[in-house]
């Protein structure tokens, strides 16, 4: 599964991502959004400030970025793919 296949599936699924293994949460982009001072990751729930919300709003937390990550990847690929004519 790549990172995009990652991300759809987090979408499709509500935003829970209960269903990922470890190998899949190492390829996950919500992973690495953030690095700690030392250079190290946060942990994805630090990363999307899911720490302190109910279930329902980390999914929708989780769900909200995997969205906007997908967007950002496809507006990038628009902008760099040459133009076609």
């Amino acid at each position: 599964m790549d990172k995009n296949e990652i991300l759809q599936r987090i979408i499709n699924e509500e935003g829970n991502c209960s269903w990922a293994n470890k190998k899949t949460c190492a390829q996950c982009p919500l992973s690495r959004l953030m690095k700690r001072p030392d250079g190290n990751y946060y942990s994805c729930v630090e990363a999307v400030g899911a720490i302190d919300l109910t279930e329902e709003q980390a999914d929708a937390k989780y769900k909200e970025i995997a969205t906007r990550l997908l967007m950002d990847e496809a507006i990038d690929e628009l902008l760099i793919k040459p133009d076609e004519e």
